[in-house]
């Protein structure tokens, strides 16, 4: 009895010996791409990391792409395939053994997933350049305790998920944080995009921004309006904003409301009674109504004992601001506004178009479009004093006007159209202003120079944008406007160029030179660069001439070795017989005056024609050049000035077509680039881009 006891003593002991003497090791494997497609990843590198087990997972800097999985394994079979890299996504999955995880990366990724109750922390600051990804999702951590910078990044965390940074810095910020999940934000951003469930966590006390876009459900008939069901819209200075969508307020013809519905601002929760009377009564008649650009709004005025309050949208607007009526830019819904008529002045940022749907009727009103804005009265409208300012490529139009003052002021080219009466019109003579429709105008007072008669009552406040403060530029003295009088006539802009160089020869050689094999001479890579000044002469509303002084670099490159020789005192090029490889080419540079024409043939859409002339100067950095290399040394040879064989001048003709001042040209020189009996017959060419033409 006492010998099965010892035995089984024995036994025991030897099982936990065996079970307590497996050491803990850790493995290290360097990330190879697996891919058998027929991309190629250049460099193994990792765009893509995605971490699918619960084991701990930590993310360093490294000077490889390595990976180390530590634990007590008995073979390979223990960790096989716990990583996999194929077309740069690297999976870092589940082994069958394994006590932790480190991967380390020595270049940038900046696109993470972490799900399968995954538990990461990533120790290596990340530059997002743009389209960043952190995903989390089923239970997982990720605590990223290092900086992220860089321009746009997303973060996704779902199903029960918890995802925290400790350092943002980037331009744009896109947030989802679904059911259960939770996310911890510190740093900064200029623009916040934010979706979040009621019951979801999202920590932003350490956190700065500039613009915060915030997520709106939509009733399900009102999906057409948006991407799914919902919309973002700006929402940190709202008064109040509604859940969904409300039906449009309803007036008939004398102006009185039928139905109460309509997003009427209201006392907001967090504001005292107080605080909303102030708000409610900030507007004035002398202040204005400001839309947002790209904004797509109508407009119907009705008298203030009537709405009982400012203003009722169908759905949220910005609301008030410095004592202004302000719908934000880019509004993505078409939007119905009822105001009351003392709020009359109306300015459109670029792009916003607005109907005034009610009559009018007003002894001053004021009313600025900035660039591509339209503005149209679809009812009869009343106004003594009225004050119209317009910039390029806005349109503003009166189905029935009654004024006795109208003051017109433009910029560029713009379209009124005028059908009513209007006993005196104030302009100016140099306002590029289509004027058209049925009216009577009992006599007009042209201005011959800008002077400053700036009488509307929109108000600018130095805290507003950069295009809100446009109207105080225009306070310049009479000297100033005098010497702008012309300014649409007239400009002046930079000009550069660049272009893909080659040539054409229309001779075999001369002086047998240019004569050995065909193809010896051929050129690889060649380019033109150009840099200039432009005076721009507006003719008419599609005639422009331009002219100016530039600077032209021709750089052709040779594909084979090609080297310079002496004929009768002359250095002259010859194809290199030597086995030595060269780098050689020709560099002609050229001060030059363009002549060019250009017609716009719709909106922007313009095509031009001209010739550039230029003079040949001699410098160092003009003629033949030659590097390479021989034992234990690099030879370059330079022949500026001693390189004479360029002709002194070009002629060259150039052609194309663009938008606005972007330009694609094909251009061809008229004048070979060699002297006579020099060389060879050659002519350049060179197809390319220029801003400014």
């Amino acid at each position: 009895m006492k010998t099965k006891n010892l035995l089984f003593l024995i036994l025991i002991l030897g099982l936990s010996f065996n079970s307590f003497s497996q050491e803990e090791v850790t493995i290290k494997q360097v990330l190879k791409n697996s891919s058998k497609s027929t991309i190629k990843i250049a460099n193994d590198q990792i765009n893509y990391v995605r971490v699918n087990t619960s084991i701990p997972v930590t993310i360093n800097k490294g000077k490889e792409n390595a990976i180390y999985i530590t634990g007590e394994f008995d073979g390979a079979e223990d960790y096989a395939g716990f990583c996999t890299l194929e077309d740069a996504i690297l999976k870092i999955n589940n082994p069958k053994k394994g006590k932790r995880i480190t991967l380390e990366l020595a270049n940038d990724v900046n696109m993470f997933y972490f799900g399968n109750n995954a538990n990461v922390s990533i120790n290596k600051d990340i530059n997002v350049e743009s389209n960043g990804i952190f995903g989390a999702e089923n239970n997982s951590v990720a605590m990223i305790n290092s900086k992220i910078t860089g321009k746009d990044l997303m973060i996704r965390s779902r199903n029960n998920s918890k995802i925290s940074f400790y350092s943002i810095n980037v331009d744009k910020l896109d947030v989802k944080a679904e059911k259960g999940s939770e996310v911890i934000l510190n740093g900064k951003t200029n623009t916040l995009k934010l979706d979040k469930d009621e019951d979801s966590k999202f920590i932003k006390d350490t956190f700065s921004y500039s613009s915060l876009y915030e997520a709106l459900e939509l009733n399900e008939d009102d999906t057409i309006l948006a991407k799914g069901n919902k919309i973002y819209l700006k929402t940190q200075e709202f008064v109040s904003r509604p859940k969904h969508k409300r039906d449009t307020l309803k007036i008939d013809k004398e102006g009185n409301i039928i139905n109460s519905k309509g997003d009427t601002i209201s006392k907001a929760e967090a504001l005292e009674e107080a605080e909303y009377n102030r708000l409610s009564n900030s507007v004035s008649h002398k202040e204005n109504v400001i839309i947002g650009k790209n904004a797509r709004v109508n407009i119907t005025f009705v008298d203030k004992d009537k709405i009982g309050t400012d203003y009722v949208s169908n759905y949220p607007i910005k609301g008030y601001e410095n004592g202004q009526l302000v719908v934000q830019d880019d509004y993505p819904l078409d939007l119905e506004l009822t105001i009351r008529n003392d709020i009359g002045n109306i300015t459109l940022k670029n792009g916003a178009e607005v109907n005034v749907l009610s009559k009018i009727n007003e002894k001053q009103r004021s009313y600025f479009l900035f660039e591509g804005a339209k503005l149209n009265f679809n009812n009869e409208t009343k106004i003594e004093d009225l004050s119209l300012q317009m910039q390029n490529r806005s349109k503003l139009s009166f189905k029935d006007l009654k004024s006795d003052k109208v003051f017109l002021q433009g910029d560029g080219t713009s379209d009124l159209e005028l059908n009513g009466e209007i006993k005196f019109l104030d302009k100016y003579k140099y306002d590029d202003i289509n004027l058209k429709g049925d009216y009577k105008i009992d006599s007009i007072k042209e201005r011959k120079i800008k002077m400053f008669t700036i009488t509307t009552p929109i108000p600018f406040n130095s805290s507003k944008s950069k295009e809100d403060n446009i109207l105080n530029d225009k306070v310049e003295s009479e000297k100033i406007k005098a010497q702008k009088q012309d300014k649409d006539k007239l400009n002046f802009s930079l000009q550069l160029g660049y272009g893909i160089l080659g040539w054409s020869n229309r001779v075999s050689s001369i002086d047998n030179l240019f004569a050995s094999p065909k193809g010896q001479y051929t050129l690889s890579y060649s380019d033109s660069w150009s840099l200039g000044f432009r005076y721009v002469y507006k003719l008419n509303k599609r005639w422009v001439i331009s002219t100016g002084l530039g600077y032209e670099s021709n750089i052709f490159r040779f594909e084979n070795n090609v080297m310079l020789t002496d004929i009768n005192g002359d250095k002259r090029i010859d194809f290199d017989l030597s086995p030595i490889e060269t780098e050689s080419k020709l560099v002609a540079r050229y001060v030059t005056v363009p002549l060019f024409v250009k017609f716009k043939v719709y909106k922007s859409f313009n095509v031009h024609v001209g010739a550039i002339a230029g003079v040949n100067f001699r410098t160092s950095s003009t003629g033949f050049k030659r590097d390479y290399e021989i034992p234990n040394a690099e030879v370059e040879e330079r022949w500026g000035t001693k390189y004479d064989n360029f002709k002194p001048l070009k002629l060259d003709v150039q052609a194309g077509f663009g938008w606005n001042s972007v330009n694609f040209y094909a251009k061809y020189s008229l004048i070979p680039l060699f002297k006579d009996n020099k060389e060879i017959e050659l002519y350049p060419y060179s197809v390319g881009v220029s801003f400014g033409l």
